[in-house]
């Protein structure tokens, strides 16, 4: 029998590859209403931990803890959702109002554009503000129903937090422990890292909007607070998106006055500018090393999947998996590729060599120390954090300098 060349075997490595990937994707879209509301609360449990940290340092019963943050969280919620259904309820009282608003703009930029006079009537917008609307109180009970789940599936994560990294060092083999406990603690560390500066940034920037647009008198000043947080944890197109649906309804609400436009299309970009091009890169730093393309394709990608959802987590989870990659020597080289190739790229490339060179050794020291003092796999957890946060620093300093 002859042997298959390695070319040969090459080939056929990809298309198993490929059919493979295919098959995950199908997979998750499938999966999406099971697997979305457990992301989202894995992804709120690293903003909402350290919260429960605090807690628990000044001798609060971790499940005490727990209920105590999922209280609040569920208040705010109710609050928040109760103010927005209240200016929902308002913008549908009033909806003949701005539609008659919205006829007299278009009016204005039909004769203005030499326009037929049908012109913006054909385009159905009103129709299709109306099947928005339906669409969304069709899925409201829905959305109730994810959220409950969102919040068992956090209170479950909070609770077994204190045993994950011991099960998944335990659940793999020996050698493979202290990569496990690293990639899990860098996980934790960039996401968490990402989710709380995007909070942080998202929360002044919709006060800056929420005080700008009242001062203004932009009607449901609330109602653009709250989509302005929400959608500027979508990179790019979140921003865009906002200031352009808030600026036409700004021209539709003062029309003919140019002044109030002219404002509130500034209340909304400038803050967005500011923040988004200057705060928030200052905060985040080299630390997602994603390539800008990689980012537009994960939104792509996680948008089709889990349509608005995945748009939201699209980032964060490319950063996990960009995570696993170089940690995994055999898929390093799609992490570089994913990355920026810039000066933080050079660094990351160094820092996987000294990783693998330090895995050597700590492989060799702890295999001694096993046959010396009888220590359990799960002893390298702590050490790998720590490996983890000096690195971290490191890097943070080189990048300073």
């Amino acid at each position: 029998m002859e042997k298959l060349s390695p070319k040969f075997m090459r080939s056929v490595l990809a298309l198993l590859g490929v059919i493979v990937t295919f098959l995950i994707m199908g997979f998750l879209k499938l999966a999406g209403p099971v697997l979305i509301p457990f992301v989202v609360a894995f992804l709120l449990s690293f903003v909402l931990n350290p919260l429960v940290e605090v807690l628990v340092k000044i001798k609060i019963p971790r499940i005490i803890a727990v209920i105590m943050v999922i209280i609040v969280l569920v208040g705010l919620s109710f609050l928040i959702g109760l103010i927005l259904y209240e200016s929902i309820q308002s913008i549908l009282r009033n909806f003949g109002k701005y539609q008659d608003r919205y006829t007299e703009v278009t009016g204005f930029i039909a004769s203005t554009l030499n326009l037929p006079g049908d012109y913006f009537q054909t385009l159905e917008i009103s129709g299709t503000i109306f099947s928005i609307v339906g669409q969304v109180s069709g899925n409201l009970v829905n959305f109730l129903g994810n959220t409950m789940l969102v919040l068992i599936f956090m209170l479950f994560l909070f609770l077994e937090k204190p045993f994950i990294r011991r099960k998944l060092v335990d659940a793999v083999r020996h050698e493979e422990t202290e990569r496990i406990a690293r990639i899990f603690a860098d996980i934790t560390h960039q996401v968490g890292r990402y989710l709380m500066v995007k909070f942080i940034v998202s929360l002044l920037t919709s006060i800056i909007v929420f005080f700008g647009f009242t001062a203004i008198g932009v009607d449901f000043a609330f109602v653009w607070a709250v989509l302005t947080f929400l959608f500027n944890f979508i990179p790019t197109i979140g921003s865009i998106s906002i200031s352009a649906i808030t600026s036409v309804f700004a021209i539709i609400q003062f029309f003919p006055q140019y002044e109030p436009i002219i404002l509130a299309i500034l209340a909304m970009v400038i803050p967005q500018i500011i923040i988004g091009n200057i705060i928030d890169p200052k905060m985040l730093g080299d630390s997602l090393n994603l390539s800008p393309v990689i980012i537009l394709v994960a939104m792509l990608i996680w948008g089709y999947l889990w349509g608005i959802a995945g748009l939201f987590l699209a980032v964060p989870l490319t950063v996990g998996l960009k995570i696993v990659f170089e940690h995994v020597p055999s898929m390093r080289y799609i992490s570089i590729l994913m990355g920026t190739g810039t000066f933080g790229e050079r660094k990351a490339r160094l820092k996987a060599n000294r990783m693998k060179a330090a895995e050597r050794r700590r492989a060799r020291k702890a295999a001694g120390d096993q046959n010396d003092n009888g220590n359990g796999p799960g002893s390298y957890i702590a050490s790998a954090n720590q490996d983890t946060s000096n690195r971290n620093s490191a890097d943070q300093t080189s990048g300073d300098a």
